[in-house]
């Protein structure tokens, strides 16, 4: 591995057999502080019947006793292998993970989260018999296990039973707000992946936005698996939830990274009008969300200022408006530009 940040925990040596195997799926899980959560995600994943799979963990700088608990399991398991690193992020973990992929297929998943029994062959067999370069599965929302028999599934709106190109998923899924970004609802083939260089921004929060329109651009068959498999869990000290100013910021930066990948997919396809649209109907969507967070959460009159005015700068409200398609949507944009201008304008914090 070229990467001189990571550092391999070797498994225990494997058998020629054990090496040549066929993998079906390498599972990459990014790892920051799992510890209380993270034998019930391995144990879930490794698990799973009816597919022969490696686990790629890389713990990323954790401060507790994750690492222990991967060395651990691997010893135990030769499946799993081990990445230690200082801390550089989850888009960079994946990253490394891709990089040592071995499986015919590519999963996520999370050190807080848990899959359910049969998700990986479900996927997969799904990938396969429609000959797929991308298999969206559904999941669920959880606090504690055990899950619930009859989980509510995440999305409702995806095009079950069909095959489509990513374009087409795209215009069917955005406008209902049902695109799926979430990276560990996304199955892909590797050679896939590989073949469009396909890797995740380092160093940016909400990365999976960004991800998921890049996949989405080169995918020309994906198939959907409706029942929920996968379960997330409330974790409220995840990067989105952790109410720390600096996590914050992060996220504020994040959303003007997203709004300028879609600006720029929006120019590379202006001349495809329903999809050029679609894009700026995003950014008015991911403006919102950005307004959301300076108004509702970010403290610091600073920052506020700061990122109100690296909005307004780049021009981001006209962009909102040419994507509005709804009187809501034009509301949405002059909110923006009204609350944004007075935090550039003022430094107390904001009444609204």
């Amino acid at each position: 591995m070229n990467n001189p940040h990571a550092a391999l925990v070797e498994a225990p040596r494997q058998s020629g057999n054990e090496i040549a195997r066929r993998i079906d799926a390498s599972v990459i899980v990014p790892v920051y502080n799992c510890e209380p959560w993270l034998r019930t995600l391995l144990a879930s994943v490794l698990e799973q019947e009816g597919v022969e799979l490696e686990v790629i963990a890389v713990c990323d700088g954790a401060t507790d006793g994750s690492l222990a608990i991967l060395e651990a399991i691997a010893t135990a398991d030769p499946r799993v292998r081990v990445v230690a690193q200082e801390n550089r992020g989850v888009s960079a973990s994946r990253n490394v993970g891709l990089a040592l992929a071995r499986g015919e297929w590519v999963v996520f998943a999370d050190g807080d989260d848990w899959v359910k029994p049969g998700a990986l062959r479900r996927w997969i067999e799904h990938g396969r018999q429609n000959n797929l370069d991308v298999v969206i599965g559904n999941g669920f929302a959880f606090d504690t296990l055990p899950a619930p028999a009859r989980p509510s599934p995440m999305y409702e709106h995806q095009p079950w039973g069909e095959i489509c190109d990513g374009r087409t998923w795209m215009l069917r899924t955005v406008p209902d707000d049902d695109w799926v970004v979430c990276v560990w609802l996304q199955c892909m083939r590797r050679d896939f992946v590989e073949r469009f260089g396909l890797r995740f921004e380092e160093g940016v929060v909400h990365e999976d936005i960004i991800w998921t329109l890049q996949f989405a651009q080169h995918a020309q068959r994906m198939g959907f698996v409706e029942e929920p498999l996968y379960g997330y869990r409330h974790n409220p000290n995840s990067i989105i939830n952790a109410p720390s100013e600096s996590s914050l910021a992060r996220r504020a930066h994040g959303y003007l990274r997203v709004i300028d990948a879609l600006a720029s997919a929006a120019s590379a396809r202006r001349e495809d009008r329903p999809f050029y649209r679609l894009l700026l109907r995003q950014i008015n969507r991911e403006g919102g969300n950005f307004l959301h967070l300076l108004r509702k959460r970010l403290q610091s009159s600073e920052l506020r200022r700061h990122y109100a005015r690296a909005f307004l700068d780049k021009g981001n409200i006209r962009v909102m408006l040419r994507g509005a398609t709804n009187a809501s949507e034009v509301w949405r944009a002059l909110r923006c530009w009204r609350t944004l201008s007075r935090f550039v304008q003022t430094s107390s914090p904001a009444t609204r």
